[in-house]
Formats: structure tokens, sequence, C-alpha cells
């Protein structure tokens, strides 16, 4: 399912906070108003929503998320800017998000394990002296190198380099459409 709305309004939050417009604060309140049906960022994944939803939602709020210090108030720029190859990246998704291709890479949580540890996993953990945690991480590694695997990656979120390009063809901006 492609949510072109959300899209929109996701792409365009993620513009204004890779470009200094707004605080990492800003973008996230405005996420939560337009995008997550409330939630924080990098708490969509507990929502019934992110279960059923366009499938390429969660991965970049997810990335997103990565991208400013959440336990102060910034905007990046300055010492908080980001580098060049992060703005580029940021440019393909925000591409992606405006375009209407299905999202079609495997899902696979790339936050580290002891984000998301219960306390079940915190007990495992102990009582296994850490072999319990070691095979989560191990896990998520395996998941990610054959996600990578599955598409021309560098192009993510496009699956393909000739996705990619079909999109870098159409686009509105600057061309007098929009």
């Amino acid at each position: 399912m492609i949510d072109i709305e959300r899209r929109k309004k996701l792409a365009y939050h993620l513009r204004q906070l890779s470009n200094g417009q707004i605080s990492n604060d800003d973008f996230e309140e405005s996420v939560m108003n337009d995008v997550t049906f409330g939630w924080l960022p990098e708490q969509y994944y507990r929502s019934e929503q992110s279960t059923n939803d366009d499938l390429v939602i969660r991965p970049i709020l997810e990335m997103a998320w990565g991208l400013y210090d959440d336990t102060r108030n910034h905007k990046l720029n300055g010492r908080d800017s980001l580098t060049e190859y992060a703005i580029k990246e940021i440019s393909r998704y925000i591409m992606f998000l405006q375009s209407d291709q299905e999202y079609d890479w495997d899902y696979v949580d790339l936050t580290h394990p002891l984000i998301r540890f219960s306390f079940k996993d915190i007990l495992k953990s102990i009582l296994t002296l850490g072999e319990h945690y070691r095979e989560l991480k191990l896990t998520r590694e395996q998941e990610y190198e054959r996600m990578k695997k599955s598409g021309d990656f560098e192009y993510w979120p496009f699956k393909t380099k000739a996705a990619f390009e079909e999109q870098l063809n159409k686009q509105p901006f600057l061309t007098g459409e929009n």
C-alpha cells in the first residue's frame, strides 16, 4: 500500500530537518501530527498502524531518528550539520517518498538490540552470560546482509538502479510542473 499523502508530509518534514529549517523537536512534533498517528518516530514500531502501513514509512522514520540527538533540542546546522554524504542519502529517501513506487525491501530492524530489549531479554542475557544478546545481534547482522544482497542497496529505498533512474527522470521540481 502506498500512502502518497503521508509520504509527502514525511518528505517535507525530513527535508526541513535535514537542511536545518526546523529543530529535532519540531520534526518529531510534526511527524507525530502528520505521519505517525501521535507516536514518536522511535516508538512508531509499537503502533498498530505500523503493521499495515505503507512499508517505507517505518524504515525512513528509524533512519531519521538517527540523524539527531534526541536528548536536546537543536537544528542540524553548525556543529550538528549533516555530512555531504548524509545529505545525498536523505535526498534519495525524499525522492523515493515523492514517488508512487512500492517499497520492495524486506524489513530489517537496524536499531541496536539493546534499545528494544525487554525485561525478559535482559534476564535471558544475564542467565546466558551475554549469549542471548550476541545471538540477537548476530541475527540482525545476518538479516541486514541478506537484505542488502536482495537488490541494489546503494540505491535504497529504491530496489534497483533502474527504479532510481526512472524516478530521477520524473522529478517535477524546477520543471514548471509544480
